[in-house]
């Protein structure tokens, strides 16, 4: 499991792979949530960003699921964790998100070519309209993670 650890300004970005080399870190910038929010980007369409603090980052393709290590020593156990939520009624509804195509989940704050790709995630989604919703379990006890999960509607 890939992760990303590359923002110390606490947010992230699914950003268009075609964009990517354009990114100049402001295109965010309307999308101050808590921990979830999305911008529109023009002629890319929505992008998500995940916020709040500064965590590591995964995304779990088979799942479409972001995670965030929000208090763990370890990934272990946390797919099994994952597969477990998946059927949680605890889920809470944030937006919905209109996505296709391929990304890159970077550092919002990173110009775009500045972006290693040890740097980010690359992301694949199918075209559609999205649901995102928002859980944070605990793969052991005290192993917090924050998830975010893409619902097509």
């Amino acid at each position: 499991m890939k992760w990303i650890d590359g923002t110390d300004f606490g947010y992230y970005v699914l950003c268009p792979e075609s964009h990517v080399a354009a990114w100049d870190c402001t295109e965010f910038m309307d999308a101050f949530e808590d921990y979830v929010g999305w911008v529109v980007l023009p002629e890319h369409g929505d992008v998500l960003v995940l916020g709040g603090e500064a965590l590591p980052a995964t995304y779990l393709d088979r799942r479409m699921t972001f995670v965030r290590n929000y208090a763990a020593d370890d990934d272990s156990g946390l797919e099994q964790a994952v597969e477990q939520a998946m059927g949680s009624d605890d889920w809470t509804d944030a937006f919905e998100v209109s996505l296709g195509g391929s990304y890159r989940l970077m550092d919002c704050m990173a110009a775009g070519d500045d972006v290693a790709e040890s740097d980010a995630i690359r992301v694949h989604i199918p075209e559609g309209r999205y649901l995102v919703q928002s859980l944070v379990i605990e793969a052991f006890p005290d192993d917090q993670f924050m998830l975010e999960r893409l619902v097509r509607i």
